[in-house]
């Protein structure tokens, strides 16, 4: 499925840790990473979801059974932004998609779609205070922050035929190309320029084509326009049907990835002198459901994102959901769970989380933690089993190594607005997510109100207006 288009008081210095909060973990069921606070990974633990109030606006709280801490960022509807910022909250004030970083690239800012006005809300990235609403002659259509370093301020925006890049701080456009032809958003919704900010992949459903918005020596630098020959992604795909869900540059930007509707993905090469796109042969045997290995095709995988994998030498990767229905069951070798990771070179798969004590079932994923490579993160499906409506970070290395963030609360049957679509900050140490929190809660909000939430499992003091105690008990269910 595609994806949507559409002032605090005084805060108060506090050390949270397990102890305090009498939430000892067993050092049997916890792992430490820096930078990290004491979190659970024990991976085949089953927790029952616990009945917690809604958070209040900027009022953090403690998830009761991981310890970790919630803050609602979205005010509640119809209220006045704040900061100086004209505006009110509308019902629907939530990020994107999972697959579309919600921090700039110095954690300074981050964005909020907004049911009213203004339609994107700019918040502190670290305070969560309201800092600015959009630019008045900025036209964004379907747009990513750059995730350079070195362009903090610019969103990357498609709107038709133009591809731009968007100071949001200064409003001015800084960079701008002329498209072939008009395109369906940001890879159709749903893609992501290379993780260096140079490569883009763009589509209008028939044609696919790169960009290289960042010439580097010895070709001409900008403003040098350098886009590849358009290639029909329809007419070869050799399935019953060819209609596209998304395409996406690789996080190399050595490969360029459509996935047909129905989870297909396909993979091309990216000549880097001439950016022509050609299917890239897959091994025979390398496994697959649909299409075929001389067209490119590889194994099947549901709202999947790119990557780049530390412990394989940084080889492009796909990771998502298990789609070709084998979860439980053996793959070239492998018990295969929930999670799958797939190598763009020739094929390979994966199984990154394991199937027992009835895993339950991945919704979302999310591999936006740039600054924290090897690990992608799991939104799951209200399925009861094991990460049953949690979000967890799972290590890439097939280790089946966890982190448990927290439970979501949404209730999201027939509403893809209520949809979790979880995403991590770059350094992976907190999360956003979305949630209408009414879903297994003891004081509720309405299935309509849509709002940002972030769970923060960083280490040592944050800034805190308000710290509510976890629950007195939490139930666990051994299988």
């Amino acid at each position: 499925m595609n994806a949507p288009r559409s002032s605090g008081g005084q805060c108060l210095a506090a050390l949270i840790t397990f102890a305090a909060l009498g939430l000892a973990v067993s050092p049997s069921h916890a792992t430490t990473y820096p930078g990290f606070m004491n979190m659970v990974t024990d991976s085949n633990r089953i927790y029952t979801i616990p009945q917690a109030p809604i958070p209040q606006y900027m009022v953090q709280t403690v998830d009761p059974t991981f310890g970790t801490r919630v803050i609602k960022i979205a005010g509640n509807t119809g209220t006045a932004l704040g900061g100086g910022v004209s505006g009110t909250w509308g019902s629907d004030a939530r990020h994107h998609y999972s697959k579309d970083q919600p921090w700039n690239s110095n954690g300074t800012l981050l964005v909020l779609q907004n049911s009213d006005s203004p339609s994107q809300v700019y918040l502190n990235g670290e305070t969560y205070a309201v800092v600015r609403g959009k630019c008045s002659g900025y036209s964004s259509s379907d747009d990513r922050w750059h995730p350079s370093p070195t362009h903090p301020n610019e969103r990357i925006n498609v709107n038709g035929s133009e591809l731009m890049w968007y100071d949001v701080v200064n409003c001015t456009k800084t960079r701008s190309w002329s498209l072939p032809f008009s395109v369906s958003y940001f890879g159709m919704g749903e893609g992501n320029p290379s993780n260096d900010g140079r490569f883009a992949a763009l589509s209008d459903g028939t044609q696919l084509f790169v960009v290289d918005m960042d010439p580097k020596a010895p070709l001409a630098p900008y403003p040098a326009s350098r886009i590849g020959p358009a290639y029909n992604v329809i007419a070869d795909c050799g399935l019953g049907s060819c209609s596209i869900d998304w395409v996406s540059i690789s996080a190399s930007g050595k490969y360029a990835v459509v996935s047909y509707n129905g989870d297909y993905p396909r993979v091309f090469d990216i000549n880097p002198t001439t950016l022509a796109l050609t299917p890239r042969p897959m091994p025979a045997g390398s496994p697959r459901c649909h299409g075929t290995a001389a067209n490119g095709f590889i194994y099947d995988l549901g709202h999947a994102d790119l990557a780049l994998n530390p412990f394989d030498n940084n080889e492009d990767v796909m990771i998502g959901q298990e789609h070709c229905g084998n979860r439980g069951s053996t793959v070239n070798g492998q018990l295969m769970g929930s999670v799958v990771m797939v190598r763009l070179r020739d094929g390979a798969v994966t199984s990154l989380t394991n199937p027992g004590n009835s895993e339950s079932y991945a919704h979302h994923i999310s591999t936006r933690n740039l600054d924290r490579p090897g690990w992608v993160y799991v939104g799951y499906h209200t399925d009861a089993g094991k990460f049953d409506d949690e979000i967890i970070a799972v290590k890439m290395d097939g280790s089946k190594a966890v982190q448990r963030f927290a439970h979501k609360h949404s209730a999201y049957s027939g509403c893809y607005r209520c949809e979790s679509h979880s995403v991590p900050s770059r350094d992976g140490r907190r999360v956003l997510f979305v949630s209408n929190w009414a879903a297994n809660c003891t004081t509720c909000g309405a299935s309509s109100d849509i709002k940002a939430y972030v769970v923060d499992a960083r280490s040592g003091s944050v800034p805190v207006a308000d710290i509510v105690p976890p629950a007195p008990s939490r139930t666990l269910i051994t299988r």
